[in-house]
């Protein structure tokens, strides 16, 4: 039986606002989207996104008590990453929230940007 993707739910606008303004304002943390969803990263490593009505974090094994793991779907999770309580998904919550994932980012070693190469084709004779 072929798998079927889950539809995905649009990030309601007030959480993306409210996501963005949580962004940490330093130079080396750059926005950019992952699955067509609002993401921050530093030094190439993803540390907040947003998923649809939820917003995830990654704190390693630091994670606050009572914190929720981040589950994708179907009960699959993703390892490091917390749910933000709906509780603290606005102002200075959630921008501790956003400062705890960089904090623990920054522990991280960076990840090496990828390399392409062009592939040389032989011409046919």
């Amino acid at each position: 039986m072929p798998r079927v993707m889950p539809k995905f739910i649009k990030t309601p606008p007030d959480m993306i606002a409210a996501f963005e303004a949580a962004q940490p304002g330093r130079a080396d943390v750059e926005k950019k989207t992952m699955f067509g969803y609002p993401a921050f990263f530093v030094k190439g490593n993803m540390f907040a996104f947003t998923f649809g009505p939820k917003i995830a974090v990654r704190l390693g094994e630091s994670a606050p008590k009572g914190a929720k793991p981040f589950e994708v779907m179907n009960g699959k999770g993703m390892a490091q990453y917390y749910e933000v309580p709906a509780s603290a998904t606005k102002g200075a919550p959630l921008k501790r929230w956003v400062e705890d994932g960089l904090a623990y980012a920054e522990k991280m070693p960076p990840k090496a940007k990828k390399t392409t190469t062009k592939k040389t084709t032989a011409k046919k004779r």
